[in-house]
């Protein structure tokens, strides 16, 4: 069972998945200019997107680790990062970042077994539920980010 969640992963970030590109296919064609734009005000560039999909994909990689407790507030500034902030660390280190993330997310997840699915999370909810979101979540914003990436190359 574990193994599915694991190839969800890998088809989401670099494969082939059934909706369309991955992440990396949206990601590639975008210069840094592209990727910290804002082609419509009020709403978020592609590099805060990707940040903010780091965030929630590290809760999952912390509580892999055994640090069950944490977890960053939702829509704070370590949720999503100021655009100033993530210039500075500049488009190259952020993919580099989502890279790591990666590998470390699927070598984690190798070591458990299928039994860890069905322990608890939080909440009244397991450790499956807190993967599904990770793989649910990201692939909602795989969708954002190529809506941008139109309006970025409309502007």
């Amino acid at each position: 069972m574990l193994e599915h969640y694991i190839r969800q992963l890998n088809d989401l970030y670099d494969g082939e998945p059934w909706y369309g590109d991955s992440l990396l296919d949206k990601l590639d064609s975008f210069s840094p200019e592209m990727a910290f734009a804002v082609p419509v005000p009020g709403v978020h560039s592609i590099a805060q997107i990707v940040a903010h999909m780091l965030v929630w994909r590290r809760v999952l990689i912390e509580h892999l680790k055994g640090n069950t407790q944490f977890r960053p507030e939702a829509d704070s500034p370590e949720d999503w990062n100021p655009p100033a902030k993530l210039k500075a660390k500049g488009w190259e280190k952020l993919l580099s970042e989502l890279a790591d993330n990666q590998q470390a997310l699927l070598d984690l997840l190798a070591a458990q077994s299928d039994e860890w699915l069905e322990k608890p999370y939080r909440d009244g909810h397991t450790y499956r539920y807190l993967l599904e979101g990770v793989i649910q979540h990201d692939v909602y914003h795989i969708g954002q980010i190529g809506l941008l990436g139109k309006m970025n190359r409309d502007v």
